[in-house]
């Protein structure tokens, strides 16, 4: 199998194992990296491969705004509007080569990223917990 094939193939059952916590980090893990891969790319004067990393970036931010639920949380509402204004921004930057706009969409996600991966770990530590009481229990 070539590499290429083997690495999609392995991506693909990661994505569609993974629990929708780890789904999460994985799309901001990927979205942070692309819009960094671009503020590259835009120094580098590549274009093609700006438009491309930017055009997938704002494809990511589309599936954030399209799995919050804003009316679920107090915080839904001020979240999708960071979506909407990182979502601006990776436009601004592609169509306007402004690098400025790259690195605030990249600063703006950077805490979330974070902040994310710490709760899907919480999430993860208590369902192990669950797991493990509901095994003493049954035993």
């Amino acid at each position: 199998m070539p590499p290429t094939r083997a690495r999609n193939t392995y991506l693909s059952n990661a994505v569609a194992s993974a629990p929708p916590e780890r789904l999460l980090t994985m799309l901001y893990d990927g979205l942070v990296n692309n819009i960094a891969m671009a503020e590259d790319a835009m120094e580098r004067r590549d274009y093609f491969k700006l438009n491309e990393l930017l055009v997938n970036s704002q494809e990511m931010v589309l599936a954030l705004q399209a799995t919050l639920k804003p009316e679920l949380w107090n915080g839904g509402p001020s979240l999708m509007a960071i979506y909407t204004y990182v979502y601006r921004l990776l436009v601004r930057g592609n169509t306007q080569k402004d690098p400025g706009a790259l690195s605030e969409a990249r600063k703006l996600l950077e805490p979330l990223q974070e902040a994310w991966h710490k709760a899907a770990e919480q999430v993860l530590t208590e369902r192990a917990s669950a797991h493990v009481s509901g095994l003493a229990a049954s035993a």
